[in-house]
């Protein structure tokens, strides 16, 4: 059992394994053909509306809508009252291989936000993608109005270039720093992007081995461990 596979359920996050999830899975108005073929061309003909839900993270009991948008397999999913969470995938082909789009992750619910949702979503996508063998994950990690992606992205292993305005104003000990996980793989850098960080797009790498997939694995045991040793929920550094 991988660190991924293990970690969530020791957090009180479920199992996608043992879990026999319960998933609302639709498809968009007219287009289940639609779908079937474009998933078929993405990952072959063995692929389920199981993998469709996993694709976009969809927690247990998640509505869950499936279409195509110019050839493109796009996944919806929210909870059933749409009102504590909504997400919206998309996965497509390039010259480089498979990627999966998150194209939007908000928790709608101030009392849900920090309690490791998004973490929850996100591992599930990761253990789907390697699952259908997606090469990358790619979201923007935003900082508008109450968005936190600018940091959480970054702690879970996305990695983006930093503007080069950004990087001319980086405090000396951050120096040379290019891209954000060069400034994350820090504490005092953490502390530096909390406060200052930006918008930014960024990618995750599937590969076990990427730098991505190890500052994700890092985490995961930093934050076990805190949360073995502190009352604390989820805590953003």
């Amino acid at each position: 059992m991988s660190l991924l596979e293990a970690a969530l359920p020791s957090l009180g996050l479920g199992d996608w394994r043992r879990d026999v999830r319960r998933e609302n899975i639709q498809f968009c108005v007219g287009e289940r053909a639609k779908v079937r073929c474009a998933a078929g061309k993405l990952f072959g003909p063995a692929v389920s509306s199981r993998h469709f839900a996993g694709l976009a993270g969809a927690p247990h009991g998640a509505e869950v809508e499936v279409g195509v948008c110019q050839g493109n397999l796009t996944i919806e999913i929210s909870d059933p009252q749409h009102r504590v969470y909504r997400g919206v995938s998309r996965v497509f082909r390039t010259a480089g291989g498979l990627v999966l789009t998150i194209e939007a992750l908000h928790i709608h619910r101030p009392s849900m936000r920090g309690r490791g949702l998004g973490l929850a979503i996100f591992a599930r996508q990761l253990h789907t993608a390697r699952m259908l063998g997606i090469e990358r994950i790619e979201t923007r990690a935003g900082r508008r109005g109450d968005e936190n992606g600018y940091y959480s992205w970054p702690r879970y292993g996305f990695d983006g270039r930093l503007p080069q305005w950004l990087v001319s104003r980086l405090p000396p000990e951050l120096c040379p720093a290019h891209s954000v996980l060069d400034i994350m793989a820090s504490q005092r850098g953490r502390g530096w992007w909390l406060a200052h960080g930006v918008t930014l797009d960024v990618a995750f790498n599937v590969g076990k081995a990427s730098r991505s997939a190890r500052t994700f694995r890092q985490y995961l045991r930093q934050l076990r461990q805190l949360l073995k040793t502190s009352q604390a929920v989820w805590p953003a550094r």
